[in-house]
């Protein structure tokens, strides 16, 4: 959250060393729960829990990593920067390989779920939250945490609108404390 005001008070140099620093801790929570880092893209992170390490439990991964992060960014300061992140997730097929032009290839996954985590994302703003989860991965997880059902929700570019669920003790987005609102 306020990524382009950051950018804009603390200039290019100073927001690297505060993302360095957020990447750095967030990859490390990713991992620990069997989550791969396809890439980096702003100040955004594309991760995956089944591809290409088979995770049968990758829905219950995909909560718990995150939830972990929100933790994470709740007590800590990067680069003397407090922060506030939103976080979409969902679980479908998707294709994973390398992508790009001839001698400049990066592995990446592209697909619905893709697209649809990344729409869950946005809207949290929408809903005041911070973490939206789809239907497909609350239904595959189980109850590794308790959620609360958002709302039906449309999606812009998509037919049809869907479950949203957000975990049942996140308080609203707005009322953490936050340097860069």
């Amino acid at each position: 959250e306020g990524f382009t005001q950051l950018t804009e008070t603390q200039g290019s140099t100073r927001v690297v060393a505060i993302l360095n620093a957020y990447f750095s801790d967030m990859v490390a929570i990713l991992e620990r729960h069997l989550g791969v880092v396809t890439q980096f893209h702003g100040d955004a992170i594309l991760a995956t829990f089944n591809v290409p390490i088979d995770n049968p439990e990758h829905a219950r991964s995909a909560i718990l990593a995150p939830s972990e992060m929100l933790s994470s960014v709740h007590t800590k300061v990067y680069a003397e920067h407090r922060l506030r992140i939103r976080i979409g997730i969902d679980t479908g097929p998707v294709v994973a390989g390398a992508v790009g032009a001839a001698g400049r290839l990066s592995y990446t996954v592209y697909g619905n779920s893709v697209n649809l985590a990344s729409r869950l994302e946005v809207l949290n703003k929408q809903f005041n939250t911070q973490l939206l989860i789809s239907e497909n991965t609350a239904r595959l997880a189980g109850d590794v945490i308790p959620l609360r059902l958002v709302g039906d929700v449309p999606i812009r570019g998509q037919a049809r609108s869907i479950k949203a669920f957000t975990p049942e003790r996140e308080q609203a987005a707005g009322t953490r404390p936050c340097d860069n609102p």
